[in-house]
C-alpha cells in the first residue's frame, strides 16, 4: 500500500476516534501535518496518533515526521468566554492579567502617536480566552446549555460582513470588545445582551 493511501487511512481512523475531522496532509521531506480544528487536546491527538502508529496498520508512516497541529474556531472562543463569565473566573483572570502586564512593563500597541489601540484589559481577556481555548478538549462545546443564547450573542456581536467579498466573518476582537462592555455593564437579574460598537468595514 502507498504511503499516500496509509496517510488518508490513518486520518480516517483518528477522524472517527476523535469524533472530529483530521486532515494528514504531505508537506516536505519526511515531513507531514496532522490538522484538526477545536476537538481533543494536542497531547490527547498525539496519544492517539502514537497508539495507531505502533500498531501494523500504518506502518509505512512511521519513519515519517508528523507534526500535531490544532486550529482553533470563533465558536470555541466564544464558548469559552462564556463559560469563563458563567463561572465568574473572567473577571478576576482579566484584573490578574491586567496587573501582571503592568508589573512587567508592558506597553500598549498605539494606532498613532496620542491614542492607544486598546486597554490592558482587552488584551488580558484576548489572552486568558486564547489559553482557556488551547487547554480544553472540545472547546467549541458550551460548558452549559443556559450558555448557548450568550455564545449566540456573542457570536453576532463579532460579526460584520466585509466590504470586499460580501460575505459575514466573525472577529475575535470585536467579541473581545462586546465582552468587556457586558462585564462593565450593571448586574440585572438578565444577563445583558452582548453589542460591539462597529468599527470601520475593511476595504471601504
Amino acid at each position: 500500500m502507498s504511503r499516500s493511501r496509509q496517510a488518508a487511512l490513518l486520518a480516517r481512523h483518528l477522524s472517527e476516534a476523535a469524533g472530529v475531522d483530521v486532515e494528514l496532509v504531505y508537506d516536505t521531506g519526511a515531513r507531514w501535518i496532522l490538522g484538526w480544528t477545536d476537538g481533543p487536546r494536542w497531547e490527547e491527538m498525539r496519544a492517539r496518533l502514537d497508539t495507531a502508529l505502533a500498531g501494523y496498520r500504518y506502518a509505512e508512516m512511521r519513519d515519517r515526521t508528523l507534526d500535531c497541529h490544532r486550529s482553533t474556531s470563533q465558536r470555541a472562543w466564544a464558548a469559552r468566554a462564556i463559560a469563563a463569565r458563567r463561572e465568574g473566573t473572567l473577571g478576576p483572570a482579566i484584573a490578574d492579567g491586567v496587573a501582571h502586564r503592568r508589573a512587567l512593563g508592558v506597553e500598549l500597541p498605539r494606532m498613532g502617536v496620542q491614542d492607544p489601540s486598546e486597554t490592558h484589559e482587552y488584551y488580558a481577556l484576548l489572552h486568558h480566552v486564547e489559553e482557556l481555548c488551547r487547554e480544553s478538549s472540545y472547546p467549541e462545546r458550551a460548558g452549559a446549555p443556559e450558555d448557548e443564547p450568550l455564545i449566540a450573542q456573542l457570536l453576532a456581536a463579532g460579526t460584520r460582513d466585509r466590504a470586499r467579498t460580501g460575505r459575514p466573518t466573525v472577529s475575535t476582537y470585536d467579541m473581545a470588545k462586546a465582552l468587556l462592555a457586558a462585564e462593565r455593564a450593571p448586574a440585572a437579574d438578565q444577563p445583558p445582551t452582548l453589542v460591539v460598537v462597529r468599527a470601520a468595514e475593511e476595504g471601504r
